[in-house]
């Protein structure tokens, strides 16, 4: 998750130095990571006209977007640990349960969950024969 920035909205109060840093930081996508804000932020800093330095109000306004962006990576972490942990235990509510769920050629199977497996952030059911996804599943019987 990155935060959207045009170069002349990030670079409106830096010298033309810095909006050639604002470009090489911000690459191709033009999203940037907590990494990538940093620099853009030290590279303002290092070309701001000594005359005419950087506004308090904006300084204070981007460290407020980079803070607001940790807290909202911090955020998605959590959900997708608290997601992950929802759908380990329904998986496991299901252990020693006959269900029918859609098989990998699409034709039901139905069988006792025998195990769980995790791979990456998915869910699977091993029914013996076969292993279904969790979201697979159609029916729960005991």
């Amino acid at each position: 998750m990155g935060i959207s920035l045009t170069p002349s909205t990030t670079t409106s109060s830096a010298t033309s130095g810095s909006s050639n840093s604002a470009n090489s930081v911000l690459g191709g996508g033009g999203a940037l990571g907590q990494q990538q804000f940093l620099q853009l932020l030290v590279a303002q800093l290092k070309n701001q006209d000594p005359m005419q330095p950087m506004d308090n109000t904006q300084f204070v306004a981007e460290l407020a977007q980079f803070s607001s962006l940790e807290a909202l990576q911090q955020i998605e972490s959590n959900q997708e640990s608290s997601l992950g942990s929802q759908l380990l235990s329904q998986a496991m509510s299901l252990l020693g349960h006959k269900v029918t769920a859609k098989g990998s050629n699409g034709s039901p199977v139905t069988a006792t969950v025998q195990g769980i497996q995790m791979k990456n952030s998915d869910v699977l059911l091993d029914l013996g024969s076969t292993t279904v996804h969790l979201s697979d599943v159609q029916e729960i019987t005991n």
